[in-house]
């Protein structure tokens, strides 16, 4: 990049241009391994303005290399009259405790870290040294593993309060500008070691592909940049699709099947909606094959399942508890409300006749009062119940009513039924039963209504 004042030019107008920063909002923080990238970062942020404090965490993961490293960001720091925190981990047992990997033991520990002193101070953001040839690591290693477009994007200049203000420039541009201003920095030994997969990214595959073309990892770092602005147009498109597509009733979500198969590409629709509630692939693959006439079948991740319905797919959060609940109760009043689980709220009251106005939405039942004997049961349906629905004569079993109804398999798993005694009085929210109707003898009326959640 050649001199010192392009790489700090650079870096300013990378921040200026992804509004990263701002030089009149306070104190940054870098987060400062006391490797090449970090202290490159720490001494351009100084040089163009910013009042700089600095993150060291120490893994002792690397016995004397760890607290050499801290070390040398101590002196540093004082040489450049920058405010250090620091806090030691000990990783291997945090790992080992929550039963994760050691790299994703460092991860939540740095990051929470960084929550803390962000608190702690004020500052207005961590800026971490990631450049531009780790982007094109990231770029290489998704493509490895399969990744959607949002993979083939690279690392983003901002998440959240965590900046990386050194993206638009590469590694040799770091070692250039810290030899010309002749800063020393620390070297972490298990860099040089081929055994992670960044690592073997960094030092088997790019190498190949520099001999091919010199401009190589300049190349993919810009073929990132185009990703980017093509990926907004994706989103853009792909969440208006989405919309509508899908609905949301309470903490289930609907997909109009016809909707999809009108989006120009249902394949990148679907996966936008799956993969975040963690369907794979190969599911994803199988549930597109499926809706198109595979009514009935279920695919099930670790928190959500999918149905394949009438001209739907119904994704709802996977059953943790049983979902059966059996639970007896007597009015204590004439009027009062009760709780149910998965269910929502039922509001009672006991009235005459002669107050009786009733209101045709199947949220509320009227039931005679004088045709029950308590106590009253509610509970989640029963396979092989049987119902007298309203306004019929004779029973049916409560499996085929609610076929009638076109309840999807989901809500049939959860539907609930108040009892008196063996006979169902109200199959909760669709329908009273004709056994208890209200009739001109009746005297008193249960009047139930149903308040969903």
């Amino acid at each position: 990049m050649g001199n010192l004042t392009n790489i700090e030019e650079c870096v300013s107008r990378f921040i200026g241009d992804n509004q990263l920063l701002d030089i009149q909002a306070g104190k940054v923080l870098v987060a400062l391994s006391g490797g090449a990238d970090s202290v490159c970062l720490l001494l351009v942020l100084k040089s163009v303005g910013y009042e700089c404090g600095a993150i060291h965490c120490n893994f002792h993961l690397r016995g004397k290399e760890s607290y050499r490293d801290e070390d040398f960001v101590r002196l540093l720091c004082e040489k450049l009259g920058v405010e250090l925190y620091v806090k030691g981990f000990n990783t291997v047992q945090y790992a080992a405790e929550r039963g994760i990997s050691i790299e994703m033991a460092a991860r939540e520990l740095r990051y929470s870290y960084f929550k803390d002193v962000l608190e702690e101070s004020g500052a207005q953001a961590v800026t971490v040294g990631h450049h531009r040839d780790d982007n094109v690591e990231t770029l290489l290693l998704n493509l490895v593993r399969g990744s959607g477009i949002h993979g083939m994007c690279g690392i983003p200049p901002r998440n959240g309060k965590i900046v990386r203000p050194l993206l638009c420039v590469s590694r040799k541009d770091i070692l250039d500008y810290l030899e010309r201003k002749g800063q020393e920095y620390v070297t972490d030994s298990s860099n040089k070691l081929d055994i992670f997969s960044r690592n073997k990214i960094r030092l088997d595959v790019l190498p190949v592909l520099n001999t091919i073309n010199l401009s190589a990892s300049a190349n993919m770092a810009s073929a990132i940049e185009h990703l980017n602005e093509a990926c907004k147009v994706y989103d853009k498109a792909i969440n208006e699709d989405i919309s509508r597509c899908l609905r949301a009733v309470g903490n289930t979500r609907l997909i109009d099947i016809k909707k999809v198969e009108e989006c120009v590409s249902p394949r990148s629709v679907m996966h936008e909606i799956l993969s975040p509630l963690g369907f794979t692939r190969s599911q994803e693959e199988d549930i597109i094959k499926a809706m198109k006439g595979n009514p009935g079948h279920i695919f099930s991740a670790k928190k959500w399942r999918l149905l394949i319905d009438r001209g739907q797919m119904i994704i709802a959060p996977t059953q943790t508890e049983e979902v059966e609940i059996e639970r007896k109760f007597r009015f204590a009043s004439h009027e009062g409300t009760m709780l149910i689980d998965g269910c929502g709220t039922i509001n009672y009251k006991i009235i005459d006749k002669e107050q009786l106005v009733i209101n045709p939405d199947k949220r509320f039942a009227y039931l005679d009062v004088d045709k029950m004997h308590g106590p009253l049961t509610i509970r989640t349906v029963r396979l092989g119940d049987t119902f007298s629905p309203f306004g019929l004569h004779g029973t049916k079993l409560l499996s085929d009513f609610m076929t009638d109804i076109k309840l999807s398999r989901f809500e049939k798993e959860v539907q609930k039924v108040i009892c008196d005694g063996s006979e169902i009085a109200w199959v909760v929210g669709e329908r009273s039963s004709e056994i208890f109707r209200v009739d001109s003898n009746t005297k008193k009326v249960l009047v139930l209504e149903l308040v969903r959640k």
